[in-house]
């Protein structure tokens, strides 16, 4: 009996030192349109899952109101999203690429709702940390 503990708490251990000794988990870089996607999640049914690494620290976001155009920070567009948390909402979204080159990817998202519709042009840069949000275009119509 007191071989089979001791042969149980040896196995313990290496199984515990093995666990510390393991290599950290690395997370995986977002690719141009996940990056798109996830920020659009957010806008479209409130999920907020990855979004404030989806963009750039000094992202901007313009939104066009009929004569006016008003510019928010990340922090401020983040601020927003968080105050409308698990809104789903009822709307379909088609997109296109603008334009794909090896430092600056442009997608144009149109989500249609119930006689309007949101355009989204998100222009993402290629960054240290992957792609990474850097300015959104909003426009109604």
């Amino acid at each position: 009996m007191k071989t089979l503990k001791a042969t149980m708490t040896g196995l313990a251990l290496i199984l515990a030192g093995s666990i510390a000794g393991a290599a950290p988990i690395t997370h995986h870089n977002q690719t141009k349109d996940e990056v798109a996607d996830t920020y659009m999640n957010a806008v479209m049914h409130g999920d907020m899952n990855g979004v404030s690494g989806a963009i750039d620290n000094d992202a901007q976001f313009y939104t066009m109101h009929s004569a006016r155009v008003s510019q928010l920070s990340k922090s401020q567009m983040l601020a927003y999203l968080k105050a409308n948390p698990a809104v789903d909402q009822d709307c379909n979204a088609s997109d296109a690429v603008l334009q794909d080159s090896d430092d600056v990817y442009v997608k144009k998202v149109d989500v249609k709702y119930e006689g309007v519709t949101r355009t989204d042009v998100i222009t993402e840069q290629r960054t240290g940390d992957g792609w990474k949000i850097t300015k959104v275009e909003t426009s109604f119509k």
